[in-house]
């Protein structure tokens, strides 16, 4: 808009400019090539011109680096506030329902009479070994999660797998492992979560798991921090989440790379 008013008066002026020459003692030849002068120098105006009102229009939406820090800074905290309402607030949150309404409708507590877990003096799974591997053993979780924690964690998965698209998993199908010495992380305890007891006979038994859910437990100074793990192969999906003792959220990290 502004180079076409730019190329209005322009033209204005180079009309007056060449009557004004006719007006001269001039050669036609001569008035000729002056004028032809002017059309160039008026054609070179008119191009900077434009040029200057495209690079002003451009630098006006040039990002700022502070605002944008601001933005995922901002994005950052409201995962960790809707993640932290559904597991403190529940049904109540309505950042819950809006994110995962369905698993935002568990209310489950956020501590018991009962420890976690547990564990023997070798702080292995204190309850009936029914699998072994080479590199995991296996208990039920019954007798060795305490039923409190046990429903903590199914809805925190739970969460996690409405926002994943995935199956909701049940508490009655739950395994309890521990990493043997020929496993890469030995001594690290998980529980790993199914949706049918079919899933888990494939699962366990015939180390077959097109989907698959666990959470490590991952000691941090003098806390305990849940480290989520979902995964489905035909969707080549693969999610990390990082919960705290206090209930914060890492959303795509494992407790691992926590400070």
């Amino acid at each position: 808009m502004k180079c076409s008013k730019h190329i209005t008066k322009n033209l204005q002026s180079l009309e007056l400019i060449i009557t004004d020459m006719s007006k001269l003692h001039l050669q036609p030849a001569n008035i000729r090539s002056v004028a032809a002068l002017f059309v160039m120098l008026f054609a070179f105006n008119f191009l900077s011109a434009c040029s200057e009102n495209k690079s002003d229009k451009e630098s006006k939406f040039m990002p700022v680096p502070d605002k944008i820090q601001a933005e995922k800074q901002q994005d950052e905290d409201l995962l960790n506030r809707r993640v932290e309402s559904v597991l403190n607030e529940g049904i109540t949150s309505q950042e819950g329902q809006q994110e995962a309404p369905r698993a935002s409708k568990a209310r489950p507590p956020n501590s018991g009479k009962e420890p976690m877990l547990m564990l023997d003096k070798t702080l292995k799974p204190f309850g009936e070994l029914v699998y072994h591997s080479d590199k995991l053993d296996y208990y039920e979780c019954k007798g060795v999660v305490a039923p409190w924690f046990l429903e903590l964690v199914v809805a925190e998965m739970n969460y996690f797998n409405e926002l994943a698209d995935l199956q909701f998993v049940d508490p009655k199908t739950c395994i309890v492992t521990f990493a043997t010495e020929k496993s890469l992380t030995p001594g690290r305890i998980s529980i790993q979560l199914f949706e049918n007891i079919r899933q888990f006979d494939r699962c366990i038994r015939n180390e077959d798991c097109p989907v698959f859910r666990t959470v490590n437990f991952v000691p941090n100074q003098n806390a305990i921090h849940r480290s989520y793990f979902l995964s489905e192969i035909g969707r080549k999906l693969v999610q990390h989440h990082c919960v705290t003792d206090t209930g914060k959220w890492h959303k795509d990290q494992t407790c691992y790379t926590i400070d």
